[in-house]
C-alpha cells in the first residue's frame, strides 16, 4: 500500500511538472509570434504614398493628425499591403507644393498617390512611371439651387465668381480665370467652397462627385446646392512614381493595375458611393 502511493504521489508530481512546463513553453510562443510578426515587418522597407487631396472621401484625417487617416487611399494602402510582402506601404500627407518641389529636386522618396499625368504636364507619360488606374472620378460643377446660369462647358462660367481650392488646376476653367473672365476665391477645402456657395459668396464650385456626395449625405452642408448633370472632367486616379522609385513600381504597379478587377477593392469601393459606370 505504501509502495502504490508512493507511485501515485510520483506519477502525479509528474503530471504537474509536465502541466507546468507545457503551460511555460505555450507562454513562451505566445510571446515570441508576436516578436517574430514585428521582426518580419521590420525587414521590409518602408514605401511611403503621399496624398495631397486632403479632402473625404479620399483622405480622412483622424483627430487631425497625418500619420493616421482613413478614407479610400487608406483602404488602397491596406489592400496593396495585403496583396504583396515586399514593402511595408504607408501613408502621408504632404502639400502638392512641397511634393512639386521634392519632385523637381530629384528628391521624393515615394509616390504620389490619386493623381492623373495631366496635373503634372506629362501627358506623354515620360518624365515620371505612371501606374494604371485604381479608381476612376468625375468632377461636377455645383451651384445653388436658384442658380439663373446652367452649366454644360467651360465658357458657361464665364463671368461668374468661382471658389476652388488653392493651386489646383480645372481644365478650361483654369484658362479663363488666367484671361481674367472670370474671377476665382482660392479657399483651402471643399467644404469651405461649397458653403461659400450655399451662403451665394460664389456662384459656382467645382468638386468631385465623391466628395460632394460625402458631404451632401453627411449633412455638413445644406440642401439649397445642385450639381450640374454634364461633370467638368473625367479621369483616372492613378500613381506616379519617380524613376527613382523603379524597384518600387515594378513591384506594386501590376497590383495597382488589377485592382478594379479585385472583387475585394471594388466592394470597397462601393461603401464611398463609387461609380462603376465611370469605367471606359
Amino acid at each position: 500500500m505504501i509502495w502504490v502511493s508512493e507511485r501515485r504521489q510520483s506519477l502525479n508530481y509528474r503530471q504537474h511538472w509536465l502541466g507546468h512546463f507545457c503551460t511555460r513553453l505555450l507562454a513562451m510562443v505566445t510571446l515570441l509570434l508576436p516578436l517574430q510578426s514585428l521582426a518580419a515587418t521590420a525587414e521590409k522597407p518602408v514605401f511611403t504614398l503621399y496624398a495631397y487631396h486632403d479632402k473625404p472621401p479620399y483622405f480622412v484625417p483622424e483627430s487631425s493628425k497625418y500619420n493616421s487617416a482613413e478614407g479610400i487611399y487608406a483602404a488602397f494602402v491596406r489592400l496593396i499591403n495585403d496583396r504583396q510582402s515586399t514593402y511595408l506601404v504607408q501613408l502621408r500627407f504632404k502639400p502638392r507644393v512641397r511634393l512639386e518641389d521634392k519632385l523637381n529636386m530629384g528628391a521624393l522618396e515615394g509616390a504620389i498617390i490619386g493623381v492623373n499625368p495631366l496635373w503634372f504636364k506629362d501627358g506623354n507619360e515620360l518624365r515620371f512611371l505612371w501606374s494604371g488606374a485604381f479608381m476612376w472620378d468625375k468632377d461636377i460643377v455645383v451651384a445653388r439651387n436658384d442658380a439663373t446660369f446652367t452649366y454644360t462647358k467651360a465658357d458657361d462660367l464665364i463671368g461668374k465668381k468661382l471658389a476652388l481650392p488653392r493651386g489646383l488646376y480645372f481644365f478650361g476653367v483654369s484658362q479663363l480665370a488666367a484671361a481674367g473672365k472670370l474671377t476665382v476665391f482660392e479657399t483651402n477645402s471643399d467644404l469651405q467652397n461649397l458653403q461659400m456657395v450655399s451662403l451665394g459668396r460664389a456662384d459656382a464650385t467645382i468638386t468631385s462627385v465623391l466628395t460632394y456626395e460625402y458631404f451632401t449625405k453627411s449633412h455638413t452642408t445644406n440642401h439649397a446646392l445642385q450639381a450640374f448633370d454634364i461633370p467638368h472632367d473625367k479621369y483616372a486616379r492613378r500613381m506616379l512614381f519617380p524613376k527613382s522609385q523603379q524597384a518600387a513600381f515594378e513591384v506594386l504597379a501590376p497590383i495597382i493595375e488589377a485592382s478594379l478587377r479585385d472583387p475585394v477593392w471594388l466592394a470597397t469601393l462601393a461603401t464611398y458611393h463609387y461609380q462603376t459606370s465611370l469605367h471606359p
